[in-house]
């Protein structure tokens, strides 16, 4: 595994250079960058992608139906594999129909692709919601994310119908079948992180949140790992894979879990996260060291790469901790809000449990990785019961949440006993095969025959308990469809304000940029002391202790577009109302103005010559609703708050044509003979584009100095001034 540093290395590499062009930009790059992204999006499927609508939050929502199918049958498929653990002959009456039934090894394989399926689509689908509220905007491409969740299931669908016809064969040519899965499935891993990447581009100039954080560096991640693994198993790099393996089932369901979790928990509480020292801990952790869940045999190491795995197994311990407890204390003095929701109920339940699986994980998975295997099958139990009960409880959280969100819609269903049945039946399901496995190992060792005999009990005991966590996901599932169906229509929630509504400041010191980090948003209030108050609802108010000086600042400026207060000089300079503009600026009549009709209209009116970047930021200025386009309302609304905010005056047409007629026969009779130097200056005449980026006051103080009528528009003036 001679493979695994310079891997290590490389993958290392990628992930600053990724976070270092996020956080700065691609400079001049980034405007075509994310037109070719559009194009990818839109354009390179085809027709394919016009089969899918383009509604806000319809890619996080197909993605989490397309979740809740697996999630169906993969509590089915634990159930079965439970009870055939119990009664290995069980489903032998099913052979009259083909069905042909081993050792169990099939239906684990199943179970663990319909799992992991399941919880990468749920997750990644309440992360998708997360990011788009943060960030105050639609997906890029919603159509393109709904594509990509129905290609994702095929992919798995394809994958399994292959293996149950033993259409792969591992042995002779499974590697290059392995390797055409992963590409296929980087390609689209790439749709979603380039689709995800555009929408982060619509914050502004907001930070980062940290669910945006986690979903575009598990993508990130998730794509190094596809590709990876695919060359590894093309040439033969047996740590290549195995970094790979790490990646796609360590840090990709770990990174979408906190992505859910601390959106829903900060969202329901009201409370921004807990502590930002942790919540970087959590995230810079987790990519550089190895989480203790699904650890495979590195029998093939020599001693120093398995001692440096070791401790980075155990360093992997400490984001799982970090996240866990910032989650936790984020519920603190809110909880009743979390009880009273199912989906906050799961999340803080699946933060709760998360360190209790992690250390089982350690230790059972470090006796797998680096010892002599005695506690594989606890180590498989464990792992098994991580995705179910852990992972099963962060999936209810975005289908209880995150779904409604998404769908706007009231959840409906019974969310809350779905909960409570996964949690009850996951922990005492995961208790009964742990003892089950300790007391087979302990007779093994004993050297005792017929070592299974005495155990049934705890098999048959098990397999009961996790039926909760069957019952639970088709719960879930009939609830998702009774929301999707039934549930009642509420407003849009797709804003800018942020989901913190109260944010209590304690001594020591803060940034702007540190508190819109962590949730904190322009209408939050922020209340500043130390004591504390209990009031009504658990919520906890802090006195203010300490006095906020503002003496010195009488008002805060405002700044518009450049180009903006231009046009709207140049409409009340030339009387023209705004609707009389749009009827001009509106060349196909449609009722909106496109981006391309706006730089028509400002370059015919010689205001601005601006590139399809400089129209696009333009039009986000005024684009009340987002849809790209200009209405009448959003124009007049824009317009009018720069002629209130600077003193504007609009000059209707004809009492500007009075006063300059007015004007010109006052200025005809004071007529003086100019001095000489003045005829000097006035006899060299400045050229057609000079006088074009004149204002028309000073091309009416120039008619006159040249003895010409100042009366009319200003193209008028500029054609007298040139033909004198």
């Amino acid at each position: 595994m001679s493979d695994v540093f310079p891997t290590a290395v490389i993958l290392l590499a990628t992930i600053l250079l990724f976070t270092h062009y996020i956080q700065k930009g691609m400079g001049g790059m980034s405007t075509p960058l994310r037109q070719f992204g559009m194009f990818l999006l839109n354009k390179a499927a085809g027709p394919a992608t016009a089969l899918f609508q383009d509604k806000e939050g319809s890619g996080a929502k197909t993605w989490m139906q397309t979740g809740v199918f697996w999630l169906v049958l993969a509590g089915v498929g634990g159930f079965l594999s439970a009870w055939h653990n119990y009664d290995p002959v069980a489903l032998d009456s099913l052979s009259n129909v083909g069905w042909s039934y081993d050792d169990g090894s099939a239906l684990t394989y199943f179970n663990e692709v319909a799992m992991t399926t399941a919880l990468f689509a749920i997750l990644l689908g309440g992360a998708l919601v997360a990011h788009t509220r943060a960030t105050g905007s639609n997906l890029a491409s919603e159509a393109n994310a709904s594509l990509i969740a129905m290609a994702w299931t095929a992919q798995a669908l394809v994958g399994l119908v292959l293996c149950t016809l033993d259409h792969w064969d591992w042995i002779t040519y499974g590697a290059t079948q392995m390797a055409l899965y992963g590409l296929v499935s980087a390609m689209l891993v790439m749709s979603l992180l380039v689709n995800s990447l555009i929408t982060l581009g619509n914050r502004g100039n907001s930070p980062i949140s940290v669910p945006s954080w986690f979903l575009i560096l598990g993508l990130l991640t998730l794509l190094f790992s596809r590709v990876s693994k695919a060359l590894g198993e093309l040439i033969g790099l047996t740590g290549t894979v195995w970094i790979a393996d790490v990646i796609a089932f360590g840090w990709v369901p770990l990174a979408l879990m906190f992505a859910v979790g601390y959106h829903v928990l900060s969202h329901v509480t009201g409370h921004p996260i807990w502590s930002g020292s942790l919540t970087k801990a959590s995230m810079l952790l987790l990519f550089v060291t190895i989480p203790p869940f699904f650890l495979g045999e590195s029998s093939n190491a020599d001693s120093f790469t398995q001692s440096i795995g070791a401790i980075l197994v155990t360093v992997g311990l400490f984001p799982v901790f970090a996240a866990s407890t910032n989650m936790i204390a984020t519920i603190r003095g809110n909880a009743s809000a979390v009880f009273d929701s199912p989906g906050a109920t799961a999340a803080a339940a699946g933060a709760l449990l998360l360190p209790l699986f992690a250390l089982l994980s350690y230790f059972t998975g470090l006796n797998v990785m680096v010892g002599d295997g005695s506690l594989a099958n606890a180590a498989a139990t464990v792992n098994h019961a991580f995705l179910y009960v852990v992972g099963g409880l962060f999936a209810l959280s975005a289908l209880f949440h995150s779904y409604p969100l998404a769908a706007g819609k009231t959840l409906t269903g019974s969310a809350g006993a779905a909960s409570w049945l996964v949690i009850g039946g996951g922990l005492l399901s995961t208790v009964l095969f742990l003892m089950g496995d300790w007391s087979q190992n302990a007779l093994v060792e004993a050297g005792i025959e017929e070592s299974s005999a005495g155990i049934n009990g705890f098999a048959l005991a098990g397999a009961f308990a996790f039926y909760g966590v069957t019952i639970g996901f088709i719960m879930a599932g009939n609830s998702v469809v009774r929301t999707l169906l039934a549930g009642k229509l509420k407003p849009s929630t797709m804003t800018k304000q942020s989901d913190i509504s109260t944010y209590n400041l304690v001594e020591g010191s803060t940034s702007i940029r540190d508190l819109l980090g962590r949730g904190v948003g322009l209408d939050t209030t922020l209340v500043i002391g130390e004591s504390e108050e209990e009031v009504e609802g658990g919520s906890t108010l802090i006195e203010v202790s300490a006095t906020l000086h503002n003496d010195s600042v009488d008002e805060f400026p405002v700044s518009f577009d450049e180009d903006l207060v231009t046009l709207t000089k140049w409409l009340c300079g030339r009387g023209t109302t705004t609707a009389q503009f749009f009827a001009w600026a509106d060349v196909d009549k449609s009722g909106e103005i496109d981006m391309f009709e706006l730089s028509n209209a400002l370059k015919v009116a010689d205001i601005a010559d601006l590139p399809p970047w400089g129209i696009e930021d333009l039009v986000k200025v005024m684009d009340i609703n987002s849809d790209g386009r200009l209405n009448l309302p959003e124009l007049d609304i824009a317009l009018l708050n720069i002629r209130n905010t600077l003193g504007i005056e609009f000059i209707p047409f004809e009492e500007e044509a009075e006063e300059s007629e007015e004007e010109a026969e006052e200025e005809a009779e004071e007529v003086e003979e100019p001095e000489e130097e003045e005829a000097e200056e006035t006899s060299s005449v400045p050229s057609k584009s000079e006088l074009n980026k004149m204002k028309k006051a000073e091309l009416v103080d120039l008619a006159k100095s040249m003895d010409l009528s100042s009366s009319g528009t200003k193209a008028d003036l500029i054609g007298r001034i040139t033909k004198a």
